[in-house]
């Protein structure tokens, strides 16, 4: 089983990938956690015209890297299989196409996540993907703490 997270550096996206460990030590099949961090390449707008293309990659797998670190410790930590995935473009139709090109069998994101007066604008990642996604997306509230 190929399960996706879509991590942005936000506690919300640590708790889905909490779940996600949870969910794979319950499953029988080997399973395979795919962190996917998908950078907004705004940066690719008329502020970065005169910016060497190669900087900019630079610069987006920098703070990529930044943003998964916690999530990478994490899934380390936990034994499981695990692989990362960088991407750029817009969040929604690019977490769309990974989750075809890899093969991922769901895809796990928290409630909430960087998007803030975006979010407002053109709606969560996260109700989007539901509405959009080809296979079950699971959306884990920012606190799943049991008996709380």
């Amino acid at each position: 089983m190929h399960i996706g997270i879509a991590v942005d550096g936000s506690e919300h996206a640590l708790q889905a990938l909490r779940t996600s460990i949870e969910l794979a030590r319950k499953v029988a099949a080997p399973v395979e956690l795919c962190l996917i961090h998908v950078s907004f390449d705004s940066l690719a707008s008329p502020v970065a015209r005169e910016i060497d293309r190669h900087q900019v990659a630079e610069y987006l797998d920098q703070l990529a890297q930044a943003d998964l670190q916690a999530a990478i410790e994490l899934v380390a930590a936990s034994g499981i299989a695990f692989r990362v995935i960088k991407a750029h473009g817009e969040v929604v139709p690019t977490l769309l196409s990974t989750i075809a090109n890899e093969h991922l069998d769901l895809i796990v994101v928290g409630s909430k996540g960087r998007g803030g007066l975006a979010d407002l604008l053109i709606g969560s990642v996260a109700n989007r993907l539901t509405q959009l996604s080809p296979v079950p997306v699971v959306v884990v509230p920012k606190s799943t703490t049991r008996g709380a």
